[in-house]
């Protein structure tokens, strides 16, 4: 799973996780205001990724799969964790696991069976 990175040089990271149907750079008008203070992770979710051809299987896989991801990059917590629609369900199934801290949990619409 690819994730883009904005406001590296930042301590404090948030966690972007975009919605079903559209790809990662639905952030893209709130990635300039938030990586001046917050070192930005948004992935591209498989199934919805324009540059690779990999295909959604579950928000359960793909909760599981960022963790690991997230978790080999050396990042263990994050300030904040957001996702949207689909990606609520993501942030979710993430906060359940708890394999990656989050401090705040935000499920914008997120519904997980």
């Amino acid at each position: 799973m690819r994730i883009y990175e904005y406001g590296k040089e930042n301590p404090e990271c948030i966690l972007l996780i975009h919605p079903s149907l559209v790809a990662w750079d639905y952030f893209e008008n709130v990635i300039p205001l938030l990586e001046k203070k917050y070192h930005l992770l948004i992935p591209a979710l498989p199934g919805y990724d324009l540059e690779d051809r990999s295909e959604f299987s579950s928000v359960e896989k793909s909760a599981s799969e960022l963790a690991d991801d997230l978790l080999q990059k050396g990042v263990r917590e994050v300030k904040a964790i957001y996702g949207c629609s689909m990606g609520g369900s993501v942030a979710l199934r993430m906060a359940v696991e708890g394999k990656l801290k989050a401090q705040n949990n935000v499920m914008d619409g997120g519904i997980t069976p």
